[in-house]
């Protein structure tokens, strides 16, 4: 081969090329970013529009439906989602994938300009923003100090957050629990009846009183100086002299109908960290930015910040992903470690020889450390998915390498040199170990190629496999001839007078495999004498392993346990934050009694409260996260009014494992079979968690108004809704402005004027000719139930249905319901179910997964089939794939784990590994048969010659991949079952290649032959009748 030849010859220019890789690769290492998952890209992007004090019903009609109208039109659309509040429309567009999102965007700016004219004029500018999947905090720390809140939020606003942004990085700094200064007045409406004062005219005088504006400019030619008119109010007693009104010659101002405080706005959030009262401070990062460098960043600007702090005031960080990021990809360096002594240590007990040993061994830091060079090009970065693949590729990365040094010293017992051993050897067994190869890297490339999330997942750990593969098998026909041509010499019968108890170890096992390739061809000799039974037997074990389907359950992707509980809790509709607050200080007492509570952190808004429980690590306790979740959620349940959603651990998905979307036009009755369709779930076994989106309006009075009456009067409308909406929900009328900052200024009724309905008497608003007339006489109260919020999906009203799973497989848990739901009731006309969340995903993932599956075993045959210049020998090796699902299955099935997507795609790599060993087997036979041996003998000899290093290879691959599967550090829950799979898959597939591969290949043979014989016979009968007819 050339490239042996070459590295032969030339031993220093082979040597400065590895070194050469070696240091490209180093250099790539330190530059590759570290996260916990790739970068995802998922092309959805949200338009969010507002009109403040709009119905839900009314943004449904008016906005939500002429946006999703207009979107709908956009090529690429996949789902329209719209979540309707008072007020606010928001709607997310998700795309098919592979669609840009940057296109994605331009194309929903585009549409919306387009329908600027057919909403309603006053809504404020619509916000269309990408969505961001890794949009989640990466760091969470607590300011404390003996402060007020108040005078610590200040501390918080002006040295710590502002400073945190410009770290770069930083995307968005959310701040839980601060007070934010506002100035307030608040009016007496006594006083404004006696004087006749509306709220009209004060909210219009403190605009006009307080203004700071430009003016225009002077110019002589020469020069030019701008005019600015300034009137701001510099201190905030001077908004109580502030002008109202003139009546009858005696000025009114703010100081005789109102009170100005110096205040806080109306909280809207509160934080608690170990029970006590605290600002929370979350941060999220920019999209594609390195999550352990922006945490380091952020740490040393929070140590330099913390030293110009007074000294009362402390930051405390309770949360830092990435110290999970950087334990997880440690852990799995760990296991590539390991299973690289591992794998050379098998290596030495099989070759017995510390030369042959280190020259295999050179070929698996040298594939790793070349990969990096790769990554770094791809932009890849180092992450559970990536680095999954170099720990489980390593034992194929010594394959090559094994096979070629094991054919060299073959050919030095010969009596060959050992260059002409380097050369021949390499060469009699390059075009195997390049089909090998080319098989791994053809099951893998199609692997990266699926499309969706899902694909963006896994495309790092299919490339990353197949270029370290790629690296190995040209380390393989490069350094390890040439370093075999020079340091390993031949085996003679002194080896077997060794010394010690390591070298009687060696003997014996070696004596002890001599016999088992006696034992292995005895049973090869059975087998071709009693082929169809040989079939049948091996076509039974696949049949029963089929079986165990039923009895494995499906998920996803499994969490990983890093010790941490996410409580989220929705309150019901109308809760007050201070209400909510007393239900965070119940849950956080029930929290407190479980042993080993190293922290709470909760977060409360009125609608929302989140609770983040950090339990020791999971070495430490002696149940599951999951176990101690459930616990949780059945102590949760004497809390009313909340509903739970417990999550455990870290997942690159987020919400419930299970999600049914139930839509339909005709609101009455999708929400009468919702509740059906919730009844039903909650009884399957192992439902928690059960959410249902619809939720009754908290209590609404509206106001009437009487439209006669009013006109009667000179009452406007408009005038009654502004005036009410100023004294009991505040107006934003101005700013007192500082040199460090400005404030709002907000007008409002006294606290004690709006308490319960019965403020609204002596309300007046203004009539014709200047009178005030009282409210009563132009509304009437009517008491309702509001709507909080309409969701809508893919254009049509919408009720969600969610929950967790517990106890039992996701799959087992969804036939259940959806066998429930079937014999509870039928599923009304117009009404329509639809999977979402993680069913979803897995039903777009699946497929695909089987494309590239079915693809890898196309190329597979057609690799093979251009390496032996045939058709039909190939199906030798190509029958054999089925062998490792038997295993794999087995091995699910017996450890109890799930079949996910991790296990899938160790099916899909077993598919290239079950190959290497039919590929040894079937090329050693045809170059027997080439050279002119009975196809009986050269099976028999191509078993007892390839056995050693199939068995070696196979060994070395099942002992790199143990650390993985009996590993327990963080993130194992998701490595440890597709390494069983591999294994599992390897052992059967290995032993079941050795015995039934020859028998198949023996049959094709045999078919062949015939097929060949009724051809030339069938041409012999055509040249005789040809010659009959002459």
């Amino acid at each position: 081969m050339f490239l042996t030849n070459l590295s032969i010859k030339r031993p220093v220019f082979t040597i400065v090329v590895i070194i050469a890789l070696l240091a490209v690769g180093v250099v790539s290492y330190i530059g590759l970013p570290i996260n916990e998952y790739p970068e995802l890209s998922i092309p959805e992007v949200t338009v969010s529009i507002s009109l403040p004090g709009t119905s839900a019903e009314q943004l449904e009609s008016k906005v939500t439906k002429e946006v999703e109208e207009a979107v709908g039109q956009i090529s690429g659309v996949k789902h329209i989602s719209s979540s309707i509040t008072e007020g606010v429309s928001q709607t997310q567009v998700e795309f098919n994938s592979g669609t840009s999102v940057d296109v994605a965007a331009q194309d929903i700016k585009d549409k919306i300009s387009s329908i600027r004219g057919a909403l309603p004029r006053d809504i404020n500018e619509p916000i269309i923003e990408k969505f961001d999947p890794t949009a989640v905090p990466i760091m969470s720390f607590v300011v404390t100090s003996p402060l007020s809140n108040k005078d610590l939020s200040q501390v918080v606003d002006d040295k710590i957050t502002k400073k945190l942004n410009t770290v770069k990085g930083v995307g968005a700094i959310t701040t839980y629990g601060g007070q934010v200064r506002e100035i307030h007045i608040k009016l007496d409406k006594e006083k404004m009846a006696s004087l006749k004062v509306t709220a009209a005219e004060i909210t219009q005088s403190l605009q006009s009183d307080n203004i700071d504006v430009s003016s225009g400019k002077v110019s002589n030619g020469d020069k030019e100086v701008s005019i600015r008119t300034n009137g701001t109010v510099k201190e905030v007693s001077d908004f109580l002299n502030v002008l109202v009104a003139n009546r009858n010659g005696i000025e009114l101002r703010i100081k005789d109908i109102a009170q100005v405080e110096d205040t806080i706005q109306e909280r809207d959030s509160l934080s608690y960290f170990k029970g006590e009262e605290t600002i929370g401070v979350n941060i999220i990062k920019q999209s594609a930015e390195n999550t352990t460098q922006v945490a380091d960043d952020l740490k040393e600007a929070i140590t330099t910040i913390q030293a110009s702090l007074p000294n009362d005031v402390t930051i405390n960080i309770i949360d830092d992903n990435s110290q999970v990021i950087r334990a997880s990809v440690a852990e799995v360096r760990k296991t590539i470690l390991e299973g690289c002594l591992l794998a050379v240590l098998v290596v030495f007990l099989f070759l017995r020889n510390g030369g042959s040993t280190l020259i295999s061994a050179i070929s698996l830091p040298t594939s790793i450390i070349t990969t990096f060079v790769a990554m770094n090009l791809m932009n890849f970065s180092l992450n559970t998915m990536s680095l999954m693949g170099l720990s489980l590729s390593v034992g194929l990365l010594i394959d090559d390498a094994i096979v070629v040094i094991e054919n060299i010293v073959r050919h030095l017992n010969m009596g060959k040199s050992p260059i002409q051993a380097a050369k021949d050897g390499t060469s009699e067994i390059g075009l195997a170990v390049t089909a090998t190869t080319f098989t791994i890297v053809a099951v893998f490339l199609p692997v990266s190629m699926v499309s969706g999330a899902i694909g963006a997942y896994i495309k790092e750990f299919g490339i990353t496999i197949a270029v370290s593969v790629l690296v190995s098998l040209f380390v393989s026909f490069t350094l390890v001839p040439m370093l075999a041509s020079k340091y390993v010499k031949s085996e003679n019968n002194e080896s077997d007078k060794k010394q010690g108890p390591l070298g009687k170890f060696l003997v014996w096992f070696n004596h002890l495999f001599v016999k088992l390739a006696r034992v292995y061809t005895n049973i090869l000799k059975v087998a071709l004498q009693h082929r169809i039974k040989t079939i049948a037997i091996a076509m039974a074990m696949f049949c029963g392993s089929l079986l165990l389907l039923t009895s494995i359950g499906t998920s996803f992707i499994e969490t990983s346990d890093n010790g941490k509980v996410t409580i989220a809790a929705e309150t019901d509709g109308g809760t007050t934050l201070a209400s909510a607050a007393q239900i965070t200080k119940r849950m956080e007492s029930i929290l407190n009694k479980y042993p080993g509570v190293e922290y709470l952190y909760s977060t409360v808004t009125a609608n929302n409260i989140n609770i983040s429980v950090q339990l020791p690590d999971k070495a430490q306790r002696n149940e599951s996260l999951s176990e101690t979740a459930n616990r949780m959620r059945e102590e949760f349940k004497q809390i009313p009014g909340i509903s739970l959603a417990i999550s455990t651990g870290s997942s690159v998905m987020n919400g419930k494992a299970v999600e049914y979307h139930f839509t339909g036009n005709d609101f009455n009755q999708l929400l009468d079979y919702s509740l059906m369709a919730e009844k039903v779930l909650k009884k399957v076994p192992g439902a928690v968690d059960v959410n249902i989106s619809y939720k009754t309006g908290k209590a609404e009075a509206k106001l009437e108004v009487d439209r006669d009456r009013a006109a009667d009067l000179g009452v406007s409308p408009a005038v009654v809704a502004d005036t009410l909406g100023t004294l009991f929900g505040g107006s934003l009328v101005t700013y007192y402005e500082t040199e460090k900052d400005r404030y709002d200024v907000n007008v409002l009724l006294q606290d004690d004027q709006r308490t319960d309905f019965d403020s609204l008497k002596g309300i007046y608003v203004p009539g014709s000719n200047g009178s005030m007339v009282p409210l009563n006489q132009v509304t009437k109260q009517v008491f309702a139930t509001g709507s909080t919020n309409i969701n809508r999906y893919d254009k049509a009203r919408e009720i969600q249905i969610d929950a967790n799973v517990f106890g039992v497989s996701t799959s087992t848990f969804e036939a259940a319901f959806n066998t429930n739901l079937e014999n509870e009731t039928k599923m009304p006309m117009g009404i329509r179910q639809v999977s979402g969340g993680e069913q979803e995903m897995m039903a777009e993932a699946i497929p695909g997964l089987m494309t590239a599956l079915f693809m890898g075993i196309l190329f597979i045959y057609l690799i093979l089939a251009a390496q032996f210049e045939s058709f039909v020998d190939p199906f030798a090796i190509v029958f054999s794939l089925p062998f490792g699902i038997i295993g794999a299955l087995l091995t699910l099935f017996l450890t109890g784990s799930n079949l996910s997507m991790m296990t899938i795609i160790g099916i899909i790599m077993l598919m290239g590994l079950v190959t290497k060993n039919a590929i040894l087997l079937i090329d050693f036979t045809r170059q027997r048969r080439g050279e002119g041996e009975a196809r009986g003998a050269a099976i028999l000899e191509a078993a007892s010659t390839r056995l050693r290093p199939i068995i070696m290879t196979t060994v070395a691959m099942i002992f790199g991949m143990l650390p993985t599967a009996l590993s327990t550090g963080l993130g194992s829950e998701g490595r440890s079952p597709m390494a069983y799979t591999i294994i599992g898959g390897l052992i059967t597939s290995t032993f079941l290649t050795l015995i039934v591969v020859p028998v198949i290949y023996t049959l094709l043979d045999d078919a062949k032959g015939l097929f060949k014989g009724k051809t030339l016979r069938l041409k012999d009968r055509n040249r005789i009748k040809y010659e009959n007819n002459l």
